[in-house]
């Protein structure tokens, strides 16, 4: 009785380590950012508006606030050396398109590269 009882409570306290692991990774951090014009992010093309964005491995997710649509597009991160104090958007433009060339990260270290 004292084993099964044991064996109860490991595989209890398993399920909680698990379930706190997957929470962790499925509420990865997103971020806020407003663009005034069409702009070019990558490979996608962005409508003016509030998207919320997503790192997650090599891509950023791009998710329009306004309809829920997404787009997603590879990019590269970098660590800082000391956290950004506010999300922000760099941009360049070239032959009249708006691009996204990086991302600082507000409350974070990282800063995400993406190609033309």
């Amino acid at each position: 009785m004292l084993n099964e009882r044991r064996l109860t409570m490991t595989t209890k306290s398993l399920l909680l380590i698990a379930t706190l692991a997957f929470t962790g990774i499925a509420n990865a951090k997103s971020y806020t950012i407003t663009l005034s014009a069409p702009t070019k992010a990558g490979s996608v093309r962005l409508a003016a508006g509030e998207y919320s964005l997503k790192v997650q491995d090599s891509n950023v997710i791009f998710t329009n606030v306004q309809n829920g649509k997404t787009f997603t597009t590879a990019v590269k991160t970098e660590t800082a050396a000391k956290k950004f104090d506010l999300t922000a958007v760099v941009t360049d433009s070239k032959d009249g398109d708006s691009y996204i060339t990086s991302v600082e990260l507000g409350g974070s270290r990282t800063k995400i590269e993406l190609a033309d």
